[in-house]
């Protein structure tokens, strides 16, 4: 039995919050993004493609559409059974979300050792999304942690992929969801588990955006395409561009360009990409060439650490490195999602 029940949304970046997000952030996050998990189980729902059709067909919106009785508009608490017992997400739902107009969803992804509320805090994710329309999901992962169980890691036992696909279906029921504009966002453990959302679900998720930890898991070239943007600070010292060389956290050395090719075999993207400078700070690569108009972008974040792009929230810089403000992550990743074709 699903519960849904009212809950009160933190104060937005609140100080204890951002500190307490700040110590999950350096203290632990390689231990926590890199632990496997088993393949989810078949679905009984049908499997677009992509690009929002099953043979051909169109997929139609979600069942929750005009029911009565669903989620609610505003912030609540939605609890789903999970392995013997319960695990619970917050919800975030647009007023212009309830009714019979389909909206896109957002899974917000948190870092090691912080909880989805402390998540939202450091970013302002889910608040920045809703006011563009989306509903957004806001989970806290599995223990230890809480992490996020990802392939090509040490394997605890624990399907968080199957968790956040069940979190998505029981959504998608009681509310009215375009099921062609499913995506997913991240940070470090977060990133990783955007990733590899983009390799076990692409028929699930439109697009995916991974910052700071895309690659804390196994890279897939040969999984069915995504949208797929990466951010990454160049001189991250948690989760390094050229690959992690902790012995304890695998995946070991797998680069962030490893990762960019990987997704750009998998979407038929040249291999070149063409390059814009951004900011002084910021440059994209986009692909070109990619099949059925997919996308990937990486952002390279020059200079800076193991932080979100444009948040204003304090985090110990002598370890996590520089915040880049030239650019503001919440903007880019929605502009991105936005972008993405139903």
């Amino acid at each position: 039995m699903t519960r849904l029940s009212g809950s009160l949304r933190p104060e937005r970046r609140s100080r204890g919050a951002l500190l307490a997000a700040c110590s999950f952030v350096v203290t632990g996050v390689l231990l926590g993004s890199c632990a496997s998990a088993p393949a989810p189980g078949p679905t009984v729902r049908p499997q677009p493609d992509g690009r929002g059709r099953v043979e051909g067909v169109a997929v139609a919106p979600s069942s929750g559409c005009g029911q009565d009785g669903g989620l609610p508009a505003g912030h609540s608490v939605l609890t789903v059974p999970f392995g013997g017992g319960q695990r619970s997400a917050l919800v975030d739902v647009p007023t212009s979300a309830v009714g019979d107009e389909p909206a896109p969803v957002l899974l917000s992804l948190h870092p090691f050792l912080a909880t989805g509320a402390g998540w939202e805090a450091y970013s302002g994710l889910a608040a920045a999304a809703v006011e563009r329309g989306y509903v957004v999901i806001t989970p806290t992962g599995s223990d230890p942690g809480p992490r996020w169980a990802v392939p090509g890691g040490l394997d605890k036992g624990v399907d968080d992929i199957a968790h956040l696909s069940r979190l998505l279906d029981e959504v998608e029921d009681r509310a009215c969801i375009d099921r062609n504009r499913q995506f997913a966002a991240g940070f470090s453990a977060g990133a990783a588990m955007s990733q590899a959302l983009s390799c076990t679900l692409p028929w699930r998720m439109a697009a995916v955006a991974a910052s700071g930890g895309a690659n804390l898991t196994s890279p897939c070239p040969d999984a069915p395409p995504t949208d797929v943007l990466i951010l990454h600070g160049s001189a991250d010292p948690i989760a390094p561009t050229s690959g992690s060389e902790v012995v304890f956290a695998p995946p070991i050395g797998v680069s962030i360009d490893a990762v960019v090719a990987a997704n750009r075999a998998r979407a038929g993207c040249d291999p070149t990409p063409s390059v814009e400078q951004v900011r002084p700070d910021v440059v994209a690569e986009r692909s070109t060439g990619c099949a059925d108009d997919h996308r990937v972008e990486h952002w390279r974040l020059l200079g800076a650490g193991h932080t979100w792009a444009g948040s204003t929230a304090p985090l110990l810089e002598i370890v996590a490195g520089p915040t880049t403000t030239s650019v503001d992550a919440n903007d880019v990743v929605l502009d991105f999602f936005d972008q993405t074709a139903g």
